[in-house]
């Protein structure tokens, strides 16, 4: 009993995908993570993602579920702040 339970446990943590952080490369429109894996653009979140430029390699934090990536860095491009006055 105690075998199944640890099973089901498993395998809901598995299919659950659970907070993470990624790495890849912005391709325009899409985040190639692996030969298999991308992520579509439209999951995308975060003031930085406005600065995006194809090719960039690009950290990423998956949300709890999936059904988001906050973009974290590009990396090796150095990022400067503007404030507004006011």
């Amino acid at each position: 009993m105690t075998d199944k339970i640890k099973q089901i446990i498993e395998n809901y943590l598995n299919n659950r995908k659970l907070t993470c952080v990624a790495a890849g490369t912005y391709t325009g429109g899409k985040v190639v993570l692996s030969e298999k894996a991308y992520i579509p653009d439209v999951l995308l979140t975060g003031n930085l993602k406005k600065e995006l430029r194809e090719g960039d390699k690009v950290k990423l934090l998956r949300n709890d579920g999936g059904r988001e990536y906050y973009l974290l860095e590009i990396i090796g491009v150095p990022v400067m702040l503007r404030r507004e006055e006011g």
